[in-house]
């Protein structure tokens, strides 16, 4: 089958394989095609100093087992910054797509009178990832097998607020442990708005935007990620979700929020 690494890696004319048992639903997981437009612009770039910063995509068509392409144009690249976008087909419609916003790191004199460096969110409270234990059973849609879930609180149909407290990782992440590999864990989890859902209800990204705040450079390569995402806001069969993902040393890595739809 492939790990997460090779499986969201295109090849140098932006051709990929999206391989069976990573199903979503009708179509692939979304955070699998958002990695792999995700790696896709990366490749175009080529510059190891302009790191993934900001992405926006949406996810207008399910992308399909079998082979796609992907159409990565640079829209703009500055002294520090570049701007990129990615388009994946599949028989000719876009399943995918996705801005990102590559930038090298600036400086900041001693001198400064504003330092631009602080963080005031704080992780949630949750015991060590190993004293967690791992879900078991393959109750979930198809592309969860492929990942390790370690719940603290916020399962689906459980009632009350709509949040989930977790750890999540990939079971064969492969070498890289990048902004595409947190693109796709910041989505591996289930909705929180299942935790009010009265049955399940197959639910859809639409939009989605993630910034990394942080690498994982440092932190053990095999431990999980610390997960929260929450849903403040839901109507008219759409629902705005926040997720978060911390290292175990405390570090924010990323923030996500998507866009979903509860499908009839």
């Amino acid at each position: 089958m492939g790990n997460l690494t090779e499986l969201s890696t295109p090849d140098a004319d932006g051709s990929l394989a999206i391989p069976t048992g990573w199903r979503q639903g009708r179509g692939a997981f979304g955070g699998l095609t958002i990695a792999a437009c995700i790696r896709a612009i990366e490749q175009r770039v080529a510059d190891p100093r302009r790191v993934v910063r900001s992405i926006t995509a949406e996810i207008p068509a399910p992308t399909l087992a079998g082979d796609v392409e992907i159409e990565v144009a640079v829209l703009r690249a500055g002294n520090s910054v570049s701007v990129a976008r990615a388009v994946m087909r599949q028989g000719g419609e876009v399943t995918t797509h996705v801005v990102a916003v590559l930038a090298a790191d600036r400086a900041v004199g001693p001198d400064d009178p504003l330092p631009l460096a602080w963080c005031e969110l704080t992780p949630p409270s949750a015991p060590a990832w190993r004293d967690v234990a791992a879900l078991a059973g393959d109750a979930g849609p198809e592309f969860a097998s492929n990942f390790e879930y370690r719940v603290v609180s916020g399962l689906p149909l459980a009632g009350g607020a709509a949040e989930t407290i977790g750890y999540v990782r990939a079971v064969e992440p492969g070498p890289a442990r990048d902004a595409a590999y947190i693109a796709a864990l910041a989505d591996a989890f289930w909705p929180a708005a299942l935790i009010r859902a009265a049955t399940f209800r197959p639910m859809a990204t639409i939009a989605y935007t993630l910034d990394l705040v942080d690498g994982v450079a440092g932190l053990e390569p095999d431990a999980p990620l610390l997960y929260r995402g929450t849903v403040a806001i839901a109507g008219h069969g759409y629902f705005l979700e926040t997720r978060e993902l911390w290292g175990h040393d405390g570090r924010l890595v990323a923030i996500n929020h998507q866009t979903m739809v509860v499908i009839k």
